[in-house]
């Protein structure tokens, strides 16, 4: 078994981890245009309106094991023994709950009759459940081994990319579809139980100690459902008050939006087992580091929102085309949710967490859950699929605000002043060359129309962090021309 005694590069692990993420992303990204024409909205609302149903019970399979392995695990990880005892612990914790969670599926499946036309689907997407448990990915973030997860993913999204092009060709091929998505995101999780040898010998044990583990475990699990609540329950509600082309048009909006959001929280997702070890072992790098990221995170998430807004109907056409145009409203509402969702999520994670404060986490994210559902409740029936996405972004706000307050011990401790207006200006730049280009010229070709305007934008923000001499710009110019020269 491995034992690390020098922790690995965070640079080159938010690298590893952003590739990996843009790879699973990608997945979904180039093959949505083509299954969008090719299935229609229809059946990419039913395969959307399953996987939500399945989400459920993933959701409680996983508890809140991953974010409480990891930061346990990584206080830990140089006693090897320590390590696996736990490791074996939490492994057994998590095949327990997977396997209720699997009765109670095929239970609810059985006796609501509502579901029984999405059979076929729902069987197959549920096999996410137990291949994300043997995956048992903590681990490997336990070590920051992101070298191991980012290959491993991106082999099987190549293989799932030809198979999708080879066996879908028509309509009736959705089943097939959702197949090869189940085997997109779940078939590297079987190399992982063997692969897990590396760093701990994972068994069964007859003594998991749960009730030392459950009160942790079930406060994180509250958060990730009402997470869940906010993210995913608006597929639901869209689906049971609007039907199955809704969901389709609601869904293309969600996608963009979910891919920017992850492609984000990936630079910084690394961070929490180091954040977690830091502030055990040294509070003072816990806060260089802390200050570091939250500055990287300003400068990224609030061009993300403005940049998706600005090119929302390319952005649209190009993914699933003109009979999806109803969607561009939907992604210019959710566009600013970006602005809240990644500063909110590394509050939680590399703060709250990694110091036990998971219960304000949970307060955070019901908040925002609730607020979630009383806009879904009075809205949709009203305002449709757009009123879904105006709660995704109240929900995100509430979750921000809450977690800042609760974080605020240290946060201001943290020097964010200048990221905030620099990043402020270069987004003010940009919304100016956006109506610019409105009043000025027109694109006929979607393709160039986001080509040219998304570089401009980029670059006139780009160099306005660098004219304002951005701490986080210029680290980022100084690692790509190091790594040229």
């Amino acid at each position: 078994m491995a034992s690390q005694t020098k922790l690995p590069s965070l640079t080159r692990n938010a690298l590893l981890n952003s590739m990996r993420t843009v790879s699973s992303l990608l997945f979904p990204l180039i093959t949505f245009p083509y299954v969008s024409r090719i299935l229609g909205a229809e059946n990419i609302g039913k395969i959307n309106y399953s996987q939500s149903i399945v989400s459920y019970f993933a959701l409680f399979a996983g508890l809140g094991i991953t974010n409480y392995a990891i930061r346990e695990g990584a206080k830990i990880k140089r006693d090897q023994e320590s390590l696996t005892r736990f490791a074996q612990q939490i492994f057994t914790i998590n095949i327990i709950s997977s396997a209720i969670a699997y009765v109670a599926f095929f239970v609810t499946v059985a006796v609501i009759p509502s579901l029984h036309a999405y059979m076929v689907l729902l069987f197959i997407q549920c096999l996410t459940i137990g291949f994300t448990t043997l995956g048992v990915e903590w681990l490997y973030s336990i070590f920051e081994d992101y070298l191991y997860i980012s290959v491993r993913t991106i082999l099987v999204q190549v293989v799932s990319l030809i198979l999708m092009f080879a066996l879908v060709h028509k309509p009736s091929d959705y089943i097939i579809y959702a197949a090869i998505s189940v085997f997109a995101t779940s078939a590297a999780n079987i190399w992982g139980f063997f692969y897990s040898r590396r760093y701990a010998r994972l068994a069964l044990t007859r003594a998991p100690r749960i009730r030392r583990h459950f009160n942790p475990i079930m406060t994180l699990f509250m958060n990730n459902v009402a997470t869940a609540i906010y993210s995913n329950a608006g597929t639901t509600f869209v689906g049971a008050m609007l039907g199955d082309v809704q969901v389709g048009l609601y869904s293309v909006a969600m996608k963009v939006y979910v891919i920017i959001r992850q492609a984000i929280n990936s630079l910084t997702g690394v961070s929490m087992p180091r954040l977690s070890y830091l502030s055990s072992n040294d509070p003072k790098g816990y806060l260089r580091l802390l200050n570091k990221l939250f500055n990287a995170v300003i400068v990224v998430c609030l061009p993300a929102a403005v940049l998706v807004f600005a090119l929302s109907r390319p952005i649209v056409l190009i993914i699933s085309g003109p009979k999806y145009i109803e969607s561009v409203p939907m992604l210019e509402i959710i566009a600013f949710a970006l602005a809240f969702t990644a500063p909110g999520v590394f509050l939680m994670n590399g703060i709250l967490i990694p110091l036990r404060r998971e219960k304000k986490v949970v307060v955070s994210t019901a908040s925002g859950a609730a607020i979630n559902i009383v806009i879904y409740a009075l809205g949709i029936r009203a305002f449709g699929a757009p009123a879904a996405c105006v709660s995704i972004v109240v929900a995100e706000c509430t979750v921000f605000a809450l977690a800042l307050c609760f974080s605020w011990d240290q946060v201001r401790q943290l020097r964010l002043g200048g990221s905030i207006m620099h990043a402020v200006a270069g987004c003010l730049l940009v919304l100016l060359c956006n109506a610019v280009f409105a009043r000025t010229v027109r694109f006929d070709n979607i393709f160039v129309d986001f080509a040219v305007r998304g570089t401009t934008y980029a670059v006139v923000y780009a160099a306005t962090l660098l004219a304002l001499r951005d701490e986080s710009a210029l680290f980022f110019l100084r690692k790509l021309l190091r790594k040229r020269g």
